[in-house]
């Protein structure tokens, strides 16, 4: 969920809990008021009863006006109290059950005791409340809304400075050395905000571009001395005795790896630096076959069977890239095969799978296109199904790996 959904949410939640506990507060405490008010009422009416029953020793007549009744009762003797309360008395005149407020005492009129009871209709104020509670309803309704309108337009725009630099972030790339334009905004926390942005993302920049240089240059540079060293063995095997011969064919091959790993390294720095960026469209056929000549003497040399199912497809991607990865599968079909196993090639308009025989990897499947993971049988780096899953990745593929059936299948979608 977006912040500013979520802050909205809350803050509109939270409003409506407040508005709602108050509206029911103020329900009760208008209530209370009203009702105190009639209190009131009936005690004036009582007093008035007293006050005539002392001028005239005898008890008012009973009556019945709109909304107010009075009422007298015998008792068989007198006790003092005082009682107040909810009643539901039937209204002639309105021929309906209405709501009371009922005030009872007692009174002696001539040795004889009485209970006067004085009743006053609570339909107006029930009405009141009712009418009250339709206005808070509206308001509350109103406010609900103003708050809704002002958390999506002022909020809103209060929050724009922080999407700007939050599309900024988005579309900011190292390789392209740009800079980035982040809006000015009256908002201090906005302004802290781009500034920690800015310093961050220059430094990013700088030591990239250090680190970038680095790489580049001590790739470059070991290539050299690299060059020299197998000279200089070549040399040294052609002048050297036969006791020496080994110890020098092992430093050489061992040379040879570290050229081999050294170059591979560089090609996957490049790859990263996204310096291939050119496509184009490939026929992925013709580059099969032509692929299946170069492989030929190897394939005979390990007597393998190579079988293909290839169709007329072409894809757009950077020719030095796809035929590294070519280069890279199939060196991997044939090196990690049986003395006299099979490959097969099949390409259709979505997908390239090639299949080779050979021995149970040593490790988990999952991390097969790591850096540096191989079988315990193998003697190669370990980079070339890295450099594959680089290039995929670079070029908008994905690729797949399963073993079935004493099988290895790698499958590219395109």
């Amino acid at each position: 969920m977006k912040l500013l959904n979520k802050y909205s949410r809350v803050h509109i939640i939270t409003a409506c809990i407040v508005l709602l506990i108050s509206s029911i507060a103020y329900y009760f405490i208008i209530r209370t008021i009203l009702i105190k008010q009639i209190d009131k009422d009936l005690k004036v009416e009582e007093q008035e009863i007293v006050d005539f029953i002392k001028a005239n020793a005898a008890l008012p007549h009973a009556s019945d006006y709109k909304h107010q009744q009075i009422r007298f009762e015998v008792l068989k003797e007198y006790r003092p109290f005082r009682e107040t309360s909810n009643t539901i008395e039937f209204d002639v005149k309105e021929k309906d059950s209405e709501p009371y407020r009922r005030l009872s005492f007692p009174v002696q009129v001539k040795g004889v005791s009485y209970k006067a009871s004085v009743y006053k209709s609570q339909v107006e104020t029930e009405d009141l409340l009712r009418l009250i509670m339709i206005t808070t309803a509206i308001i509350f309704i109103v406010l609900s809304t103003l708050m809704f309108l002002i958390n999506r337009l002022v909020l809103g725009k209060l929050w724009q400075p922080f999407f700007n630099t939050l599309s900024e972030l988005k579309n900011f790339d190292l390789n392209k050395k740009q800079h980035l334009q982040l809006s000015s905004s009256s908002i201090e926390e906005f302004e802290e905000l781009n500034r920690s942005v800015l310093q961050m993302t220059e430094k990013v920049s700088s030591e990239y571009e250090t680190l970038k240089t680095f790489t580049d240059n001590a790739s470059h540079e070991m290539q050299t001395p690299l060059a020299i060293i197998r000279s200089k063995l070549d040399l040294l095997i052609q002048s050297s005795s036969e006791n020496q011969v080994d110890q020098l064919q092992a430093i050489y091959d061992a040379t040879g790896r570290l050229t081999k790993l050294n170059q591979t390294l560089l090609l996957l720095t490049k790859i990263d630096n996204k310096q291939y960026q050119k496509p184009e469209l490939i026929n992925l056929k013709t580059l099969l076959e032509n692929k299946f000549s170069q492989f030929d003497e190897l394939i005979k040399g390990k007597n393998i069977t190579l079988t293909s199912d290839v169709k007329e497809i072409s894809v757009t991607i950077n020719r030095d890239l796809i035929e590294i990865l070519l280069n890279n599968l199939l060196n991997n079909a044939v090196r990690h095969n049986f003395d006299g196993g099979t490959i097969h090639c099949h390409l259709t308009s979505r997908n390239l799978s090639i299949t080779n025989t050979g021995p149970l990897i040593t490790f988990d499947k999952a991390s097969i296109f790591n850096r540096f993971q191989k079988s315990n049988h193998s003697d190669g780096s370990g980079l070339g199904l890295a450099v594959v899953k680089q290039i995929c990745d670079v070029s908008g593929l994905s690729i797949d790996y399963h073993y079935n059936n004493n099988k290895h299948t790698f499958t590219l979608m395109f």
